[in-house]
């Protein structure tokens, strides 16, 4: 069990997933290339959701190597909802490079998430349905407009079934998955009670770590 004062949890997956998103590049030699570059994505995008997804697929035994884009479609695109929430205020990036281009940078991530959502594919069924799923999330995201709480709770969930779907889960498992994940965001100490019987007890104990670093942050 993991206690709420240890480190940032599911640092495997951290690391797993933050190897595939070196290799993601787009030309820093255009405009919107360098606006990526120079924004400091690190401390303001979610950290803990994108390795949900790897946790995820590994409590279904499933094959992390299909999961890690999809892990990485989440990274990009929480990066493409920070910068256009920016966008709505006057911030030092549209000061800087101007509208036209703060938003083609945007579009950028947005893009390199679809793509990634398509890379390296080992399953394609399993793939398919999860971009379908990551998809409506992203969708229902951006309609979530001045509702972060709500967001977080779609995008979250999202993570969590996609990867479960990834692993191989059930209709009915999956669907756990993404209760639990909605309540990660709003409740995290019951997310564990959904999925009490989809996870084997190393992987809820992982769980545990991100309950209390999260339970942490919402009180």
């Amino acid at each position: 069990m993991t206690a709420p004062g240890d480190s940032f949890p599911l640092t495997n997956h951290r690391a797993r997933l933050e190897q595939y998103l070196s290799k993601v590049r787009f030309s820093s030699t255009t405009v919107a290339g360098r606006i990526i570059e120079e924004r400091p994505v690190g401390r303001l995008r979610n950290p803990v959701r994108p390795a949900l997804v790897l946790w995820a697929c590994e409590a279904r035994s499933g094959d992390l190597a299909d999961a890690v884009p999809v892990a990485a479609a989440f990274d990009l695109f929480d990066r493409f909802l920070l910068l256009h929430e920016e966008l709505t205020r006057d911030c030092p990036t549209v000061a800087r490079w101007g509208l036209g281009q703060s938003l083609n940078a945007g579009d950028a991530l947005y893009a390199l998430a679809f793509r990634s959502l398509a890379a390296d594919v080992v399953n394609p069924g399993r793939r398919l349905e999860a971009a379908r799923l990551v998809g409506e999330a992203v969708l229902e995201a951006i309609a979530r407009d001045n509702d972060d709480a709500g967001r977080a709770g779609v995008l979250t969930g999202a993570a969590l079934q996609s990867g479960a779907v990834i692993g191989g889960a059930s209709e009915r498992a999956a669907r756990a998955f993404l209760e639990a994940g909605r309540l990660l965001a709003a409740d995290p100490r019951a997310a564990v009670i959904p999925i009490r019987r989809y996870a084997g007890e190393n992987a809820l104990s992982q769980l545990d770590g991100v309950v209390a670093y999260l339970a942490e942050r919402v009180a």
